[in-house]
């Protein structure tokens, strides 16, 4: 009986050439494995699943149910009930074997290992469920990568949710139970809650889903493109920006392809095409593959030596910095375990979690994915990330649970998340780290260096970059140096500094290039006004310099090359720090005591060796610029030879003396004002530093995280330099938009099967799809356009002037049914209107009814089901016959020119009143009805016809089709009466019959032969297994073996058996049992019956 019942399986899956290639390319990739989370509810979810499950798929199933450690597991016996392929407990170590389910015994964990799955004992917190999930999946993904499968069903907790992320970032596939299905949606609704789940079915569907999943290869030969072609994602690139806002086109092709195969499997898609299809009309695919594309995975302390050597990073750099908060960047956070990895060592380095404070740390954590960001701002991780994390800092810094663990309030406060794009949005400033891990190996090698140009603007002097283990600044090796002993980890060079710019890369540049060039002429008067005010400067200030407030150089007067230096450690901008001493300490105080009072200030007269002098002195002019903006300072260097001699009081007169002491009131005053200056700048300073601070102790944790985007917002417009990249972005997208948007109206046009045309107020046309060019006659489009009255429209249609003039009149829309030869058109014209609702045109819009697919399914239908039907159009009066409806109504199929008038016409005198009263109320009406009634045959003989007549119209009401069926009502009562009469013949004399469709593996039988096994109709479901069981011992394999001659070789076989009755006893009868092959010989059904002999007992 087995074997029948393989080989009935095998008939419901037969194997063609197409499936044998496929089952090939499996054998060639290699086995799948797919592991199964499952808890409370788990018991029936999986009996679902593997009723479902493909019996000849190259996979094997790993179940993870959680179970009471102390009880013996009977799981095994109980799935084994539920499906034919083989179920078995593993063992210490287990050789997988294709189409076998593994159970994990209680109270401990499974693992895959070089091939091998393993037991393990429990890892991780003691009430953590067991066996885990987690572990399970993480091993799968590490050892199968594409070819891995991660399942959870229902249970409680969230044990599955962090496995299910290292499938995807492995390009694994990863399905929930819908949430719905579900006894205890625990665990499918966490895994759903991280963003890595391609699909949500029932238990039966997944079952069902194996069969697109995994007889499916995976070809990444359709999204390749050779490199003299357009890339083929180019239609996903642009699907997803105007989804989603995000570029991807710079992203590596390798890795996009990846993703959208995995896409394609989950959603069995086998034609990219298709997949662009699918994508275009359904958001809900777009937004899947932009989480699959953004990876949103991450882990705490993820390659755990990498951040030992960070550690010590870390503390060589705190212990060597300057006052002021720590500020740390982390890009690409994902779900936030990595930035709050990096918020523990910050917190090591300062002494523990007290020393935490927003004053002194800061740590920035953005992500593209709002849906991670929004888990990472939670803080709440699944159990199973605790296996990560160091024991010493689990217990210091987090807060522990059965099913999660928490991270605690101080490292929340002191991270702030908020959504972000490292390569289009503005960067951070004056960082002391940037962590971005394992986000530039996504990146073409153009992305790679745009955003280390950004990351190197951001980072303060000395600051740090930390990578990925697969990662490396590459050419921008020039700007950052690597740290000795830590090879992902970077310092920013001293001394380097590379400008943040945007190269254009649209159409558009050459607009604003075209635009400078007209404003060239302002600006060279604006030139000449600024070299005029230098050669004042210049006349003022033989050598000296014009400044910022801050002491920044703008322009150089003259040869200051003796007044200045250049040592190790200088920054190399220019700045009156360049100055030699003391010339520059006394520069920076004359600059803003000088432009705080708005008046020209003189230094004092220092004595410095120099070889064309030996005094110097500095004099600071404020002045405003022409162009506006803040004020600058003319700082002009006085320089002269003095004998030096030693004065003596006594020996000079007493004019002298008031001389010299007013030059030393004079220098004090000026050294007092200096000194205020500093003064009032450290107490301006200071009061800014303790309001912060004050308002930063009284944020409200209520509000933190409106208050974690303002911050954030904050940092961004503190540099100039990011709002004006932000405008030119800006400007560049509104480029882009605005020719995307003419292209799509030209694509729109070109590809529209409607002919659809422009006209403008003076009804010119300035725009015309295709289709309206063949449908008016125009061949190409002048430049000027083209008026309405000009267009050579087919025969039928009304003059267009005439009526676009109305419409531009009364601004109303206007449709005109038009019959043009046998076709029906309806023409519309309406007025077009700007976003202000000014009238700037018309737009005609001409569509065709097009019947010839109806009219081809109505006669496929006609000839599978022997109902015959006929058409008339209402316009033309044309009426076509099928050939089904002239052999139902009797006439010769060679009888042409019949019309509705004919049809009616062989309606028998009493039944014709009434169908023509019926016709006429649906030629008014609309609408169906059904109908009865005798009609004539060609030879004269009465027909008994039953059918049904519609009429269809169009969008004004207008009857243009007419349509009606008919079947012979004889015929269908004498085939009803028939099987209605076997059916009670074979009911009364208690003749069993049964049937097996081989092919869909239905098996049917009658109310008699339910009766005659014994069997509740409603509750028992036929099989051969319980026909056998009811048989004489004696009798069984003979009835076997004929069954299976029957199915195999379509051999017909008459047996008697002994049947056993309700008394034990057993009745003799016979069995009867025949095969139905189609033209190939193949056998589609068995099928027979049985019947007891009159007689007594055995």
């Amino acid at each position: 009986m087995e074997d029948m019942d393989q080989k009935m399986s095998a008939g419901t899956s037969s194997a063609s050439p197409d499936e044998e290639k496929i089952q090939a390319s499996e054998e060639e990739h290699g086995l799948h494995v797919v592991g199964v989370a499952a808890s409370a509810g788990g018991l029936e979810a999986l009996s679902a699943l593997v009723q479902n499950l493909p019996p000849a798929a190259n996979a094997i199933y790993v179940i993870a149910q959680h179970m009471s450690p102390t009880h013996k597991s009977v799981l095994t016996s109980l799935i084994a009930r539920e499906t034919k392929l083989p179920v078995m407990e593993l063992g210490r170590e287990t050789k997988p074997e294709a189409g076998t389910i593994y159970i994990t015994p209680p109270d401990t964990d499974v693992v895959l290992e070089s091939g091998v799955l393993r037991l393990r004992n429990p890892a991780g917190h003691p009430a953590s469920p067991k066996p885990s999930a987690d572990r399970l999946f993480k091993s799968i993904a590490e050892e199968c990568a594409e070819r891995c499968v991660g399942i959870v069903l229902s249970g409680t907790g969230s044990d599955g949710s962090y496995g299910v992320q290292a499938i995807r970032e492995s390009g694994g596939i990863t399905i929930a139970q819908d949430p719905a299905s579900a006894k205890y949606d625990g665990m499918p609704v966490s895994a759903i809650e991280t963003g890595c789940i391609d699909l949500k079915l029932t238990p039966e569907q997944i079952g069902q889903h194996f069969e697109k999943i995994l007889t499916r290869p995976r070809n990444l030969a359709l999204l390749q493109s050779n490199t003299d072609e357009p890339s083929k994602l180019n239609d996903l690139f642009t699907i997803l920006m105007a989804r989603t806002q995000v570029d991807f086109a710079n992203y590596k092709e390798n890795t996009i392809n990846r993703r959208v195969a995995r896409r394609m499997t989950a959603l069995g898609i086998e034609d990219y095409e298709a997949y662009v299809d699918f994508c275009r009309s359904n958001l809900e695919e777009v937004d899947a593959l932009h989480r699959d594309l953004l990876i949103s995975v991450t882990r705490f302390f993820r390659d755990p030596e990498q951040f030992r050597k960070l550690n010590d990073q870390l503390e060589k750099q705190l212990a060597s910095r300057g006052p002021g908060p720590i500020r740390v960047w982390v890009a690409g956070c994902a779900t936030g375990e990595e930035a709050y990895s990096i918020a523990i060592l910050i917190a090591e380095q300062l002494g523990g979690l007290h020393a935490l404070s927003k004053s002194n740390v800061q740590i920035f954590a953005t992500d593209i994915d709002q849906n991670a960001i929004e888990v990472a701002r939670k803080g709440i991780y699944p159990a199973s990330a605790a296996q990560d994390i160091p024991a010493s800092y689990l217990k210091e810094y987090f807060t522990l649970s059965e099913s999660d663990i928490s991270v605690r309030q101080e490292l929340r406060n002191v991270t702030l998340f908020s959504q972000h794009n490292v390569f289009q949005d503005p960067p951070f400033i004056n960082l002391d780290l940037v962590t971005i891990r394992n986000v530039l190996i996504y990146f073409n090698l153009a992305l790679q260096e745009r955003v280390l140009t950004r990351l190197h603007y951001s980072l303060a002097s000395g600051g740090l970059l930390f990578l990925g283990t697969s990662e490396t600044v590459g050419e921008m090796g020039i700007y950052f140096e690597a740290r000795q002993g830590a090879d992902k980890i970077f310092g920013k060079r001293r001394g380097i500094s590379r400008e943040l710019t945007v190269a254009p890369s649209t159409p558009g540049s050459a607009y604003l290039r075209s635009q400078s060039m007209r404003r060239s002429a302002a600006l060279a008067a604006a030139e000449q006004a600024d070299q005029a005010d230098l050669s004042l400067a210049r006349a003022v200030a033989p050598n000296g310099m014009i400044c910022t407030r801050n002491g920044d150089i703008i322009e150089i007067l003259g040869d200051i090359s003796i007044y200045s230096e250049i040592r190790a450690g200088m920054s190399t901008s220019l700045n009156v720090k360049m100055l030699i001493e003391p010339l520059r300490t006394e520069a920076a105080s004359l600059i803003a005591v000088s432009i705080r009072n708005e008046e020209r200030r003189d230094g004092r007269w220092h004595n410095i060796s120099l070889p064309n002098c030996n005094r110097v002195q500095l004099q600071a002019f404020p002045f405003f610029s022409r162009k506006g903006g803040e004020m600058h300072c003319l700082l002009a260097i006085n320089s002269k030879f003095e004998e030096q001699k030693e004065i003596n009081f006594g020996e000079i007169s007493d004019r002298e003396q008031r001389d010299y002491v007013e030059r030393m009131e004079l220098e004090i005053r000026s050294t007092q004002e200096a000194l205020q200056q500093t003064i009032e700048e450290l107490q301006t300073a200071n009061e800014e530093l303790q309001s912060s601070n004050e308002e930063l102790q009284s944020t409200n944790e209520e509000f933190q995280a409106t208050n974690e985007e303002l911050e954030t917002s904050n940092e961004e417009l503190q540099s100039t330099n990011e709002e004006l990249l932000t405008v030119n972005e800006e400007m560049q997208v509104s480029s882009a938009e605005r020719q995307a948007l003419a292209s799509e109206m030209e694509a729109m046009l070109a590809s529209s099967p409607y002919a659809i045309a422009l006209a403008d107020q003076a009804l010119i046309i300035r725009r015309l799809s295709r289709a309206a060019q063949d449908l008016f006659g125009i061949g190409e489009l002048p430049p000027t356009g083209l008026h309405l009255s000009h267009c050579n429209l087919p025969s039928g249609f009304p003059a267009l002037a005439p009526i676009a003039n109305s419409v531009l009149r009364l601004q109303e829309i206007r449709r005109v049914p038009v019959l043009s030869g046998s076709e029906y058109y309806t023409l519309i014209l309406a007025p077009v209107l700007d976003q202000h609702q000014k009238l700037i045109g018309i737009s005609i819009t001409v569509s065709r009814f097009d019947n010839e697919p109806f009219n081809h399914l109505l006669k496929l239908v006609s000839k599978v089901t022997s109902v015959g039907f006929w058409t008339q159009n209402l316009q033309t009066k044309e009426t076509y016959l099928s050939p089904e409806s002239r052999s139902i109504l009797g006439i010769d199929a060679s009888k042409a020119g019949l019309d509705l008038e004919g049809l009616l016409a062989r309606v028998h005198p009493e039944d014709q009143p009434g169908l023509q009263t019926r016709l006429d109320k649906l030629m008014k009406d609309g609408g169906s009805f059904e109908y009865e009634a005798r009609f004539f045959d060609d030879a004269g003989n009465t027909l008994g016809i039953a059918g049904s007549m519609m009429v269809f119209q169009d969008s004004h009401g207008e009857n243009f089709q007419l349509i009606g069926v008919c079947w012979d009502k004889a015929k269908f009562e004498e085939r009803n009466f028939m099987l209605g009469s076997s059916a009670a013949v074979l009911n009364h004399f208690s003749v069993g019959t049964f049937s097996f469709d081989v092919r869909n593996n239905v098996p049917l039988w009658n109310a008699p032969m339910y009766d005659l096994l014994g069997c509740d109709q409603a509750k028992d479901l036929p099989s051969v297994e319980t026909l056998l069981e009811r048989l004489h011992p004696e009798d069984r394999d003979f009835v076997n073996d004929g069954l299976q001659d029957a199915l195999t070789a379509g051999q017909p076989f008459l047996y008697p058996v002994r049947l056993k009755s309700a008394d034990d006893s057993y009745q003799r009868g016979e069995l009867f049992a025949q095969a139905r092959q189609d033209g190939a010989g193949r056998t589609t059904h068995v099928f027979g019956g049985m019947k007891l002999y009159r007689s007594g007992p055995e």
